[in-house]
């Protein structure tokens, strides 16, 4: 027997909380696709994880590197729902050396580990960072020269 689908459907408008949920999920959806394009925190982090995809994820509409989107999606999937800048560095600051280095101070508090080639995330508090010797146009980039440094398991010496 075939589905009555428009009484299926008159059976949903009249069901008063069938419609608060429909209008919730469909303000977490605008919510959420509008605050990844323009790299704002989320108000719910984990739906976010759900209606955007990694490469919906901008700063005010320009885009930003594959793996700082993925690693972004990823941290919202985790319920931290962080905009875009808390990742970059202040506009105009100097990073400071990379941890790993020689000229590092030691009391980095991250635990870095290899994300994608050129790209670090930690492991207990999301950050993302770039080698600097694998992300050699870092410099020059308006972007990559806003995220913090570290060295990737290859330039540490390590397997």
């Amino acid at each position: 027997m075939p589905r009555d689908h428009a009484a299926e459907c008159r059976a949903w408008n009249a069901d008063h909380d069938h419609q608060v949920m429909a209008g919730n999920a469909s303000f977490m959806a605008f919510s959420a696709r509008m605050r990844a394009v323009n790299g704002n925190g989320q108000l719910f982090p984990q739906q976010a994880a759900k209606y955007v995809t990694p490469d919906a994820i901008g700063l005010m509409g320009h885009r930003l590197p594959l793996a700082l989107q993925t690693i972004i999606h990823t941290a919202w999937s985790h319920g931290v729902g962080w905009g875009v800048e808390h990742w970059l560095i202040p506009p105009g600051a100097t990073p400071p050396p990379p941890d790993g280095s020689l000229f590092a101070d030691g009391l980095s508090h991250h635990d870095w580990r290899d994300f994608a080639s050129g790209w670090l995330v930690c492991d207990g508090c999301w950050l993302a960072a770039i080698c600097p010797l694998c992300q050699l146009d870092w410099v020059d980039h308006p972007l990559l020269s806003r995220l913090l440094q570290a060295l990737c398991t290859h330039h540490q010496g390590g397997a």
